[in-house]
């Protein structure tokens, strides 16, 4: 007869345990007030967009809150925005980190009538037409992005689709390598350094640089694009003063027994 009774009250304690976690989350666990931590000064990290953005309410479980969703209402409406990071401070605090995303290039639409703006993670920030466009910025050259039935407006805020997805992807591997602490070329680094990026009919890619020599990457070579990219930058570094910077290209070489980076006037 006992067993049943402790069971019976094992079984109430839970319960009682439940709706009291139930009851503090409700009551006590919620939202008062929400904290945005700016990276960097700028006006379009502003405040008061940010949190409404947000989406998130006052009042509501800081328990149950969903930073993911969040995030993504955060950077959906506000395309120069990146959230870095969402934490709750308990028992009432939200804290939201927030940098500005860094414009890296421009990539032509398949009809070349618009041209959109992008990040290093491949988010389109802005999208202007050809007779508009700043050209003061790196621009991808046989690669074009796709345009939606609802324009390509409906594309700021979102990450692009490119017309040749394995083009694609090596340009997201050319941003991510350059972006390596090694090299150190992400954001206004790589938009100062080179010019245009361009891929050719076969299996090379040409990085232009601003001074106007051009590193020749080839994805037919058994080494990845970092190591590609690294090697370029070493010889551009360590290159004499009197080589002329604005032409030129330099690439991996094999003749005969040797192989090496060099700097040449044409390629084959």
């Amino acid at each position: 007869m006992k067993r049943p009774k402790i069971v019976i009250g094992i079984f109430i304690t839970l319960i009682l345990v439940v709706l009291t976690i139930v009851l503090l989350a409700c009551t006590v666990f919620v939202v008062r007030d929400i904290t945005v931590v700016k990276a960097v000064s700028s006006r379009l990290l502003d405040e008061d967009v940010i949190v409404a953005s947000s989406k998130l309410k006052k009042g509501t479980s800081i328990i149950s809150l969903d930073k993911q969703e969040i995030k993504e209402e955060i950077e959906r409406a506000n395309p120069y925005v990146e959230v870095v990071a969402i934490s709750r401070e308990f028992p009432n605090e939200v804290i939201i980190e927030v940098t500005v995303r860094t414009a890296v290039m421009l990539v032509p639409s398949e009809d070349a009538s618009t041209f959109a703006l992008l990040d290093d993670d491949m988010k389109v920030l802005d999208v202007f037409p050809q007779s508009e466009t700043d050209y003061h910025m790196p621009i991808v050259n046989d690669l074009t992005f796709v345009v939606p039935e609802q324009g390509a407006q409906s594309l700021v805020g979102s990450h692009i689709t490119f017309a040749d997805a394995t083009r694609g992807a090596l340009l997201s591997d050319i941003l991510s390598a350059a972006g390596d602490p090694s090299i150190k070329l992400s954001g206004n680094s790589f938009r100062a350094f080179f010019k245009e990026i361009s891929f050719t009919s076969g299996t090379r890619i040409l990085l232009k640089t601003q001074k106007g020599v051009s590193f020749v990457l080839d994805t037919s070579l058994e080494s990845d694009l970092f190591s590609q990219l690294y090697m370029c930058l070493n010889v551009f570094s360590l290159s004499s003063t009197n080589v002329d910077r604005s032409k030129g290209y330099i690439l991996y070489e094999k003749k005969g027994m040797t192989a090496a980076y060099n700097w040449v006037e044409s390629l084959d």
